[in-house]
């Protein structure tokens, strides 16, 4: 298993299963996520993926679209909380 890296603390979450991610600054250079990065919460449970990126280079938002098998009413639990890509 690759090592996790931060992605960012959960801003929003949308009934249609859409979080906003604000980036993590501690990212090194060159090393933000890609588009379809599978997205973790602390546990290591995958929950979704990245479907798109906006806002400044240096500390981009990150939109993620989360896995059918979770809740969307379970998206409010990730509310204010760190996630994570592999």
């Amino acid at each position: 298993m690759r090592d996790m890296k931060r992605l960012g603390t959960v801003l929003h979450a949308f009934g249609n299963g859409t979080l906003i991610i604000q980036g993590d600054d501690k990212a090194p250079k060159g090393e933000k996520p890609h588009v379809n990065s599978s997205v973790m919460d602390k546990t290591v449970k995958r929950i979704g993926k990245v479907t798109n990126y906006f806002g400044p280079v240096a500390n981009p938002y990150y939109t993620v679209k989360l896995d059918r098998k979770v809740n969307t009413l379970e998206a409010r639990h990730y509310l204010n909380e760190r996630l994570y890509v592999q």
